[in-house]
């Protein structure tokens, strides 16, 4: 059963046919990644640039599953949830000078909803919203290796927008 005859054959041509690449021919290390920000219902290109971004997290949707399991089942069975929008908490170097950082810290004491747009390095690019909760300036505990860091907080409502853009291009000016 699942295995059918010649299938072992067919999956090894299938193998020799396929080019491999090496990971150094499209992996990306994420200097570049670009953000930009506005409120909800800004367009990429009227968002501004955060550019003391340290941390975005990870960026995308993971979805949760509800248990279905009747009374006739003997293991337990599960279907996918709507899910849970992911918790953020994105990282910038703290800049009093930098206008458009501080519009976002008023707009997470607000607790306004925003859009984020994010640029990678890779040639992909990302568009979510977020629902803002607050900010504060990450623990002062040594001065030795850290430089002050603001947290703002948020939770993602509904997926993430993907795109895919020229990767040559990406992240330049």
């Amino acid at each position: 059963m699942g295995w059918k005859a010649g299938s072992q054959k067919e999956r090894e041509k299938k193998m020799s046919e396929d080019v491999i690449k090496s990971p150094s021919e499209y992996a990306s290390i994420p200097a570049g990644t670009r953000t930009y920000w506005g409120m909800k219902g800004t367009l990429k290109a009227a968002a501004k640039l955060l550019q003391s971004t340290m941390a975005i997290g990870a960026v995308g949707k993971k979805g949760t599953f509800m248990k279905v399991t009747r009374l006739i089942d003997r293991d337990p069975k599960y279907m996918a949830d709507m899910g849970e929008g992911e918790d953020k908490t994105l990282v910038f170097i703290a800049d009093p000078t930098d206008a458009n950082q501080q519009a976002l810290l008023e707009a997470a004491e607000a607790n306004k909803t925003v859009v984020f747009f994010f640029d990678f390095p890779n040639g992909r690019s990302a568009e979510m919203e977020l629902v803002l909760s607050g900010w504060a300036q990450q623990a002062v505990d040594q001065p030795d290796g850290k430089v002050l860091q603001d947290e703002v907080y948020g939770k993602q409502n509904g997926g993430v927008k993907w795109t895919t853009t020229n990767a040559a291009n990406s992240g330049t000016e």
